[in-house]
């Protein structure tokens, strides 16, 4: 699947502020599952300075520095992406492998510990979930990670939630709803409860092709022997294939936030608004669509 992505976000400050340095992390990812082929970023205002550089967790980031005062901040983001994976269950767990916790090699397992670390929040509902979970699905890797889908899907809503941060585990169960980025949260940390290493992944996925605009989505992925880090959608109760386009993966959300920065001015209110539009093609050369 080819997909070209235009994503348009604005800051309104409502006075002049100078803007401190900020990181833009949203370069859509390149590995596996899909190929980055071409991709321009411009910032309004002219940066300073510009320069690619890789986060701690290896992500793809454009690191941004200002002189002088502005109003607004903008930044547009054009690119085209392949997605490579139209099957998300081609690989293969050995019968060694294919229980929990998952046995890791120990430079696995050093590479993965904060992958692998609950942190924050209250788990003992969530920690009860994902023993049901267990129950229901079976002991295996991937029987889990199905079975924790389906009983997300099946007990909380997915919801737009406006409000920053994220709620922590047993919120949204008490909640009984959350949006994309909560319900991703708690799968991670579900699996992690039963020994699978998990990781934050945000990025796009197509939505309603009928209403033309989308919103930027966050799912979770986990590490499988055999299948490395692979996506499961709990917002949408799905393994992750060809349909979402992955941006920035983290241990802690927070480290995949779009875009990090701060601003000095008193008095300043900013405001926030953004535009993401992806255009789907199913062979290159074809007109998107």
């Amino acid at each position: 699947m080819f997909c070209r992505l235009t994503h348009v976000t604005r800051y309104e400050y409502g006075r002049s502020v100078f803007l401190e340095p900020h990181l833009i992390r949203l370069v859509p990812r390149g590995d596996a599952a899909q190929r980055l082929l071409s991709l321009d970023i411009a910032v309004d205002p002219l940066p300073a300075g510009r320069a690619p550089v890789a986060d701690a967790a290896g992500n793809a980031v454009l690191s941004a520095w200002f002189s002088g005062e502005t109003g607004h901040l903008a930044v547009t983001v054009r690119a085209v992406v392949e997605t490579l994976r139209d099957n998300p269950f081609d690989y293969l767990i050995e019968a060694g492998n294919a229980r929990l916790p998952v046995p890791l090699a120990p430079a696995e397992a050093t590479l993965l510990a904060p992958y692998l670390a609950a942190k924050g929040g209250s788990w003992a509902a969530t920690d009860a979930a994902a023993r049901q979970a267990g129950r229901d699905g079976g002991a295996t890797p991937q029987e889990f990670s199905m079975a924790l889908l389906a009983w997300i899907y099946d007990r909380v809503k997915t919801v737009v939630r406006h409000e920053p941060g994220i709620l922590s585990p047993d919120e949204v169960l008490a909640r009984g709803e959350g949006a994309c980025r909560d319900l991703a949260a708690f799968f991670m940390a579900a699996c992690r409860l039963v020994g699978i290493p998990a990781r934050f992944v945000s990025g796009y996925h197509e939505g309603d092709p009928e209403l033309g605009a989308c919103d930027l989505h966050a799912w979770a992925e986990i590490f499988l022997p055999g299948g490395g880090w692979r996506g499961f959608d709990p917002s949408l109760g799905l393994a992750v294939a060809d349909r979402h386009i992955a941006v920035a993966a983290a241990a802690d959300p927070r480290d995949a936030a779009p875009i990090v920065g701060a601003f000095r001015g008193d008095g300043a209110t900013p405001r926030l608004s953004h535009d993401i539009r992806l255009e789907l093609s199913d062979r290159p050369g074809q007109p998107f669509f």
